[in-house]
């Protein structure tokens, strides 16, 4: 029995192809759902350092991880430091949630860095402090780390301005 359970395992790490530590969750199918990178790999495309947590669907999609450290993934520095921030992925592997670890520009708006204040008060003021992303990659969420006129209309810096995925504001009451 014991040599069926390193061959099940064996299979299973090489099928979704991941460099696991030692301690692995699954799911009942035999699909990996959790585990920590026992070193640098690439999953979806990306490319991730050890020690990062990943997630996979039951279906064996990678979908979320917390980076341990900061990471440049598709152009953006996304904030590490173990469980603190989710990275999220759409199942194309196209970046779906981030915690800029920089103010940057994307797609000609100024979206600022994660601000620990930010997600502090959510419940006040609605703001969450993430950048999200459709799977076409066009800018969903941010909030701004400067002034900037959007489509005509002022908007003042840390503003959270959405967008729909055509790229078009979404003006919200």
């Amino acid at each position: 029995m014991k040599l069926l359970n390193i061959l099940v395992f064996m299979s299973v790490v090489w099928a979704q192809d991941v460099s696991c530590s030692n301690k692995i969750e699954y799911y009942q199918n035999g699909n990996i759902e959790f585990c920590t990178l026992s070193r640098e790999d690439t999953l979806s495309g990306q490319p991730l350092p050890g020690g990062t947590k990943v997630h996979f669907t039951e279906d064996g999609v990678f979908n979320w991880c917390f980076l341990e450290q900061d990471t440049r993934i598709q152009r953006h520095l996304c904030r590490g430091g173990g469980h603190s921030f989710m990275t999220a992925f759409h199942p194309s592997g196209q970046l779906k949630t981030a915690w800029l670890a920089e103010d940057e520009v994307i797609q000609g708006i100024p979206c600022s860095k994660f601000r620990f204040l930010s997600a502090l008060f959510v419940d006040i003021h609605g703001k969450t402090g993430q950048t999200s992303f459709y799977e076409n990659g066009q800018l969903r969420y941010c909030e701004l780390s400067e002034k900037k006129i959007i489509e005509g209309k002022p908007y003042r810096k840390r503003d959270a301005v959405r967008f729909n995925s055509d790229g078009k504001l979404i003006i919200r009451q």
